[in-house]
């Protein structure tokens, strides 16, 4: 492993950068309604402060991919880390509800800023022999430092009062922007033979470009963006919202039991990730979905199932196998297509519909419970990922280069 970093310093750079940046996220997780509540607000209003921050990522997605592709992946990333760390401060600082909502879109523009931009680095660095391994350890260390956030966000936030926790949410990202201000080079490519040498790819001739119509005529890059959102979908709405309701509702599981359920599923994706990335190098992207999704499905069909609380974790365990075999999976199928040459444009659109699936899941999932209770939102989701999945697999094909190696 650390002869393998050593050789790829710019993705142990990212690693280390995302683990800074999600581990302040993680920290304000489990505060962020509390600190909304003390506004004097409805629970319509703390609904919206958790999912403005991905409906501004959803909007800037797309002009970040732009942006790094004009003024280069490292001004742009080391930006977004800085724009998160000025909302931070303004959401510690805010003296209302509706300038605390301000900065929390101030906060998810600067998200979609530097995670747009880092996984458009990834696919810069990675090859089709590499692509699956990167992602996966990079998804892996920003999983360790979103795992470790709630602890000491928590600590910070009964110790030193609520607003202290998006000051150290702040420090944290200023501390990531340093670092990679201090460490991080420019990954943006120039297609010459020594790149195609050394990378073994074959982009398109020099010159060319993918249009965004060209991307979206792509039925393969239309299905795996598709798997992303019913991804997003299904973890920020069966996996964050339903889950703990259901657990509390029907089982009566204390918070700490329902954390211990929700820490399994992170533990069991984090070792997950840091497996399934170099299998997908060696058998394929493809062979990967199919599989991963399945199990997603039967772990949500299991929480509708259960019974006690034994079962609950063992659904749970499903649940992150499955998320682990379908985290960097995408991602890597995304960067096969693209090639290297248009992955601003391409990873920013793939990021909208993943950031698209954050938004929905919650507010659709939780109409479905309203009208039919908690079984239905999780079998709706069962269905759809698996239906997704399905056609996935039937329709979409692996890349040429990946197929050529691996025929």
């Amino acid at each position: 492993m650390l002869n393998y970093f050593k050789r790829n310093e710019t993705l142990l750079i990212l690693c280390i950068e995302g683990m800074l940046m999600l581990m302040g996220m993680g920290q304000v997780s489990p505060i962020l309604a509390l600190y909304a509540e003390q506004f004097g607000i409805n629970m319509v209003l703390v609904g919206l402060i958790i999912t403005s921050f991905a409906f501004a990522s959803v909007i800037v997605d797309i002009p970040a991919g732009r942006i790094a592709e004009r003024l280069g992946r490292r001004p742009t990333l080391i930006a977004g880390s800085l724009v998160m760390a000025t909302g931070a401060v303004g959401c510690a600082l805010a003296p209302g509800y509706w300038p605390f909502l301000a900065c929390r879109l101030i906060q998810g523009a600067g998200y979609a800023l530097y995670t747009t931009t880092a996984m458009i680095m990834l696919a810069d660095i990675s090859t089709v022999h590499n692509r699956g391994k990167n992602m996966g350890w990079y998804m892996g260390s920003t999983w360790i430092g979103y795992g470790l956030g709630p602890i000491s966000g928590g600590l910070i936030g009964q110790y030193f009062g609520l607003p202290a926790v998006f000051f150290v949410y702040a420090f944290f990202c200023v501390l990531a922007a340093i670092w990679a201000f201090l460490r991080l080079p420019e990954t943006r490519p120039s297609l010459t033979r020594q790149t195609i040498k050394e990378t073994g790819d074959q982009p398109p001739a020099i010159g060319t470009r993918l249009s965004i119509k060209d991307l979206l005529g792509n039925p393969n890059f239309i299905l795996i963006c598709l798997i992303a959102f019913c991804i997003f979908f299904t973890n920020n709405g069966s996996r964050y919202q339903i889950l703990p309701l259901l657990s509390h509702d029907r089982l009566g599981l204390t918070p700490s039991e329902i954390g211990l359920a929700v820490t399994v599923i992170a533990m069991v994706n984090i070792i997950v990730l840091l497996i399934i990335g170099r299998v997908s190098d060696k058998v394929g992207r493809k062979p990967m979905v199919l599989p991963g999704c399945i199990l997603l499905a039967v772990s949500l069909v299991m929480w509708v199932l259960s019974t006690n609380y034994q079962f609950i974790i063992l659904s749970c365990v499903v649940f992150g196998i499955g998320i682990g075999i379908t985290g960097p999976t995408p991602a890597a199928y995304v960067a096969d297509i693209l090639s290297g040459q248009n992955s601003s444009v391409g990873m920013s659109i793939f990021r909208t519909a993943c950031d698209l699936g954050f938004v929905v899941g919650p507010v659709f999932e939780g109409w479905l419970a309203d009208m039919n209770g908690f079984d239905f939102p999780l079998i709706f989701n069962a269905i759809l990922l698996f239906t997704a999945a399905l056609v996935f697999q039937i329709v979409a094909k692996e890349h040429p280069s990946f197929a050529a190696r691996v025929s």
